[in-house]
């Protein structure tokens, strides 16, 4: 599995997988994910994801290898933890018995998760909080991939990790020692201070929002952290765009919209509980129109989304909301032939 962007790379044995079967589960999943297949023959499948390259070769008769390539070890890391996690949701035995050829140290931490320092906390708006974490390398936060788990401890006792498995999947504790671990959005890096900032959107009930609030209020506990990452799409390369988004993906939108070339066009719509008083920054291109919906109101983003697509046949779409308000905008798009490489329709809550 020779690639010059993904110079890492490792194989197991695949003992008792029959080649063609799991070819065509591959190939399956490829076009759900709209993964790139590179090479598809009676001995060899390579398909590209996002930050790296899977395959499966058929060596002698019997012989099944599973391949994973990377650009840098932390991904090949990533590579081989999904390809472990994918195995154990249908063949257990199998995925228990996978020894990478350069495997990981077994009981380590995992290669993409390290320890922050809450450094700053700071109201943003009525409805968030800016956290600002240090570390000590963030070179690997750049533009490929804006978003991360932040994994919070247990209110009380003492913290446990996550630790690395024989096979390369990752061990997270369970039970009371169980980690929090939402995703959330690299707003902002100081690749020189090592600092890493991110918005937490304020809302009853959140395990996050606790926390953050508790900072907020000058509490000490729980200022070590950690991040696994960084994971998700990365920005967004268009000149004319279609983005709606409500509170929970403020910080993605606003992350991707203040990168897009200063002559690009579209329209964004924001929907908040109140608004234009939700007060969250967003800075767009003189092209591109920003209209605020308010819950409050009775208006809906979907339906504001939907309403303006007529006019968007050439632009990029991005929606992040609802889950089933994302299910009932990816089908109607789709319906119309829009290709799934301008779509990135996300649902990041459920009702």
């Amino acid at each position: 599995m020779l690639h010059p962007d993904f110079p890492f790379s490792s194989q197991t044995d695949l003992s008792g997988i029959a080649f063609a079967a799991m070819r065509q589960m591959m190939l399956a999943q490829a076009k759900a994910a709209n993964l790139a297949v590179l090479v598809d023959d009676e001995t060899n499948l390579t398909m590209r994801a996002a930050h790296g390259l899977i395959g499966l070769r058929l060596e002698k008769q019997t012989d099944v290898i599973g391949l994973v390539a990377a650009q840098d070890e932390r991904w090949l890391f990533v590579m081989k933890a999904a390809v472990a996690d994918q195995m154990q949701s249908v063949m257990p035995a199998v995925a228990q018995a996978i020894k990478w050829s350069n495997g990981p140290v077994e009981g380590s931490l995992p290669l993409n998760f390290m320890f922050v320092e809450v450094r700053d906390v700071a109201q943003l708006g009525p409805d968030f909080i800016r956290v600002t974490l240090k570390g000590e390398d963030l070179s690997r936060y750049g533009d490929d991939a804006i978003h991360f788990r932040l994994v919070l401890p247990p209110v009380e006792g003492e913290a446990r990790w996550p630790s690395v498995a024989a096979n390369g999947s990752v061990i997270w504790p369970e039970g009371e020692c169980a980690l929090h671990k939402p995703v959330y959005t690299t707003r902002s890096v100081d690749h020189a201070a090592n600092t890493l900032v991110t918005d937490i959107f304020i809302h009853d009930g959140g395990r996050t929002t606790v926390w953050a609030q508790d900072l907020l209020n000058g509490g000490r506990n729980r200022r070590v952290v950690g991040l696994t990452g960084p994971t998700g799409g990365g920005l967004m390369a268009a000149d004319r765009v279609l983005v709606a988004s409500d509170e929970t993906g403020f910080p993605a939108a606003a992350r991707i919209l203040e990168a897009l070339p200063k002559d690009a066009t579209g329209d964004v719509f924001l929907e908040a509980e109140s608004g234009a008083k939700c007060d969250y920054p967003i800075d767009v291109p003189q092209g591109v129109t920003v209209t605020w919906l308010a819950r409050t109101d009775g208006d809906c983003l979907a339906d504001a989304t939907l309403a303006a697509l007529p006019r968007h046949a050439n632009s990029k779409i991005w929606f992040a909301g609802e889950r089933e308000e994302a299910r009932r905008l990816r089908d109607i798009t789709k319906g119309f032939g829009r290709a799934a490489e301008d779509l990135r329709i996300s649902g990041f809550w459920r009702k």
